[in-house]
Formats: C-alpha cells, sequence, structure tokens
C-alpha cells in the first residue's frame, strides 16, 4: 500500500533460475536444452551470459545487442548508454542480487514500491518460445518446466504473489491442455502469449477458437507481452542490434498488431467473455 492506496503491478517479472530447466524439465527433453558454463562450474546468468539453447539454437541475439546511439565520426567516445543496462550498476539491485532473486527479495522489492500484489512473467523465457516449427511436445515440455516452476515460486506468498501461465503456441489444444491445468491445479490467474505470429497463425484466425473458449470457461485473462530478443521478431529486421531502438518499437507495433487482428478479424463478437490485455 502507498500513500492509502492499494497497488497491484499487472505486469511485473522475475529472473528465472539459470539452472531451471535441469531441476524441473522432463528429463527426456534435457539434451535439447543447454544453458553456458561459467566459469564457477555453474549455469550463468545475465542478459546475455545466460543465454539458453533450444536444439542447437540460441532463443535470442542477446550476445549481440548493444545499448548505444551512433556517435559522430570524430568522436572517440560513447555516447551514455541508454538502456535498462545501467540498472545493474546503479546498486539498486543489490539487495535482489544477494537473494539470487529468490522469492523474499521480489517482495522485498515490491515492499519498495509500494506494490501489494504482482502478476509476474518471465523474462528469459520471453523468447524462450519465439520460432517456427518448434517441436510441439518440446514446446509443451518448457512450459510446464517453467508453469511449475513459478507456481512453487509464488507459494512463499501466494497472496501477493500470481502467475500467468506460459503456453506451447505450437500446438493449440495443447496450449488449452496446459491452460487448463495451471488455472485448476496450479492456482494461475491467467495465460501470456508474445503478440508475433507462429508458424504463420493470425490472431484471428479459427485456429485459436479452441484456446479463446477455454479462457472464456475459465474466467481468465489472455495476456499478450511482447519482448525485444527473440530470433524471428521483425524487429531485428528492422534495427539490427540496437536493442534500444528495438525495445522502444516492438512492444506497441507487435501489440498494436495483435490488437487490430483481433478487433477487425472479429474475434471479440465470436468471443464475448474473453478478457485480453495488451
Amino acid at each position: 500500500m502507498k500513500d492509502g492506496l492499494r497497488f497491484v503491478d499487472s505486469d511485473m517479472h522475475i529472473m528465472e533460475p539459470p539452472d531451471l530447466f535441469d531441476r524441473y524439465l522432463d528429463p527426456k527433453f534435457r539434451d535439447r536444452v543447454s544453458v553456458p558454463i561459467g566459469s564457477d562450474g555453474r549455469p550463468s546468468r545475465g542478459p546475455a551470459a545466460g543465454l539458453i539453447v533450444i536444439d542447437g539454437q540460441p532463443i535470442s541475439d542477446a550476445d549481440l545487442q548493444q545499448y548505444r546511439k551512433r556517435v559522430r565520426p570524430a568522436q572517440t567516445g560513447t555516447t551514455q548508454p541508454l538502456s535498462g543496462s545501467r540498472l545493474f550498476d546503479s546498486g539498486r539491485l543489490d539487495f535482489a542480487i544477494a537473494r539470487d532473486y529468490d522469492p523474499e527479495a521480489q517482495v522485498m522489492g515490491m515492499d519498495m514500491e509500494g506494490v501489494d500484489i504482482a502478476v509476474l512473467y518471465p523474462t528469459t523465457g520471453l523468447a524462450l518460445l519465439g520460432r517456427n516449427g518448434m517441436d510441439p511436445q518440446l514446446s509443451l515440455a518448457l512450459c510446464q518446466a517453467y508453469n511449475n516452476w513459478i507456481h512453487e515460486f509464488c507459494q512463499a506468498c501466494p497472496d501477493r504473489l500470481k502467475f500467468v501461465a506460459m503456453l506451447p503456441v505450437h500446438d493449440v489444444h495443447l496450449a488449452c491442455r496446459e491452460l487448463v491445468r495451471c488455472v485448476r491445479e496450479l492456482g494461475a490467474v491467467g495465460s501470456f502469449i508474445r503478440p508475433n505470429l507462429v508458424n504463420g497463425r493470425y490472431w484471428h484466425s479459427n485456429y485459436w477458437d479452441p484456446l479463446y473458449t477455454v479462457h472464456e470457461d475459465l474466467g481468465v485473462t489472455w495476456g499478450f507481452h511482447e519482448g525485444v530478443s527473440a530470433v524471428y521478431s521483425r524487429m531485428i529486421e528492422l534495427y539490427g542490434e540496437n536493442r534500444f531502438y528495438r525495445h522502444v518499437a516492438s512492444h506497441w507495433i507487435e501489440m498494436q498488431q495483435a490488437l487490430i487482428a483481433m478487433i477487425i478479424g472479429g474475434v471479440f463478437e465470436f468471443h464475448p467473455r474473453l478478457r485480453v490485455g495488451f
């Protein structure tokens, strides 16, 4: 509570542990998912250090991204970094880093900001499923691993920490099944999916009707959440490796594309009880 008001953060992020898939992924898929190991012998954590590799392909180009503006040709120095990259050097996250971003650190951060309840989204996981042609069963296994972990994370303070389910977009029927499991068994308050198209399926396509219906029947919200790093993002074609440009553009452009498809495509006319957050 802050200034006598209760606050709900509907889009707060966690930092996934680098060994999440070692601990939670179905063993039969573990040889297809890897995280680089640091000099200390532990999985690396960080914007680029913890790059997850699935079937030999990194989930993002985070190791190539840069944060700076162009400089004049004669200028030897560089400009001030323009992104959240400065946050790690500010000391503001020291309390969370010291606790390895555990649930208590999450609640401590909420208390600092006056947030009463937070709906949690992934960080690295935003780019996890961002590719065409992924094996649907692997897609499901990745979602199940993340959802099981975030459920346990929220149990540390269930009245304040809530989560939305990650859904396997490579098969709509598997996505329906995972949503039902997460809501009924794990207490998910909704779902999230990136607005970018996967396998060329538009959001106004009849393909998604079963998933829209399940959201209606369960009474939970579908949340679109864009990210900047997935290798299939069109922002890479437009802005290359400049993370700052991509971050500014991707969130509103891709979200608007999904919103346009759902409104003009008549999704809400066919599914009047559907709630969607952008």
